[in-house]
């Protein structure tokens, strides 16, 4: 339908309102709006003929909106219908056509219903459809939304109609991430989608807590193994340390005696020197020998006695400034 015989058929339409009043005045139940509701309606329908007239449509639509809201009346819904289709909103206008001619035929809207079945044929082929393919499609509280509007689950298995155009589908659930997707409708296609939810991962913060929480026997062994290694270093120094000072008093002791046996006399500077010497080295191959034993006495405490309990703590020691301490 020409958007010029749809104006000529509003026009004929508002001057069947303000002529006759026509159905907007017609007889109400009891439980109907008030006279007042009434006048309302057929003044915003009569603005948003003249709106229509005008080919203002985005606004002649709001009026028929809100007038089909006080007042249901089959020529503000045909009137409406035609708004909508000429706004783009060809799913809604379809609708509007379709109630329109579900309404009881009747002398004042007669002369409609023709334009009003061939606007409904014509916007059969160009509405478009959206068909969603969603795996998993049973999840525990799943949401589809279509341009910020939510979905029906009822009505998810089945296409949905959509108006030619970009439209965003989104699919949500408790537990999964949000599944987004962008589409192109051409006018009278068949879209299909296919969305797949995803598990989301567990939190960053929640993940290291859970892991201490839940970790085995082993996992205590494993995370002491470090401190046991660490604390192996000290007495293995002391051990190498040791055997190193106990190398060099010797050779030190060994020179003060080959010093001693050059001297030329028993007394004098030269015989002085040598048995110094000699004294040095046995001090310092003396400390040797202490610092050795001392490592070796701490890798010995490091380990548990045979038969001894699992649970308990094996005995300390360390070298301090008052020698070597040993903690049960």
């Amino acid at each position: 339908m020409t958007p010029r015989r749809h104006r000529r058929a509003l026009a004929g339409a508002l001057a069947l309102v303000v002529a006759a009043a026509g159905v907007l005045s017609a007889p109400a139940p009891a439980a109907a709006q008030s006279a007042a509701d009434v006048a309302i309606a057929r003044e915003i329908f009569i603005e948003g003929s003249e709106l229509a007239r005008q080919g203002r449509w985005e606004q002649a639509r709001e009026r028929y909106e809100r007038s089909l809201a006080i007042k249901h009346a089959p020529i503000t819904l045909y009137s409406l219908g035609v708004a909508q289709q000429q706004t783009g909103q060809l799913v809604e206008a379809l609708e509007s056509f379709r109630a329109f001619l579900l309404e009881p035929s009747a002398p004042a809207t007669k002369e409609y219903e023709p334009l009003a079945r061939q606007a409904a044929q014509d916007l059969e082929r160009q509405v478009a459809a959206l068909e969603l393919r969603l795996s998993p499609a049973d999840v525990a509280g799943l949401e589809v939304k279509i341009d910020g509007g939510v979905v029906p689950a009822a009505a998810l298995d089945r296409p949905r109609p959509l108006n030619p155009g970009s439209h965003t589908v989104a699919v949500s659930a408790p537990g999964y991430r949000e599944a987004r997707r962008s589409l192109f409708a051409a006018p009278g296609s068949r879209v299909v989608v296919v969305l797949s939810l995803e598990r989301e991962a567990a939190s960053a913060s929640a993940g290291p807590r859970a892991s201490k929480a839940s970790a085995p026997p082993g996992g205590a062994a494993s995370s002491a193994a470090p401190d046991a290694a660490t604390s192996r270093v000290v007495p293995i120094a002391l051990l190498a340390g040791g055997l190193t000072t106990v190398a060099a008093g010797v050779a030190i002791g060994l020179l003060g005696v080959a010093s001693a046996s050059d001297a030329p006399t028993r007394d004098g500077d030269a015989a002085d020197a040598a048995r110094a010497q000699a004294l040095a080295g046995d001090v310092v191959a003396g400390a040797g020998i202490l610092a050795a034993g001392a490592g070796v006495l701490v890798l010995l405490l490091e380990r548990h006695p045979a038969g001894a309990p699992a649970g308990k703590a094996p005995p300390r020691a360390a070298l301090g400034p008052r020698g070597l301490t040993v903690r049960f």
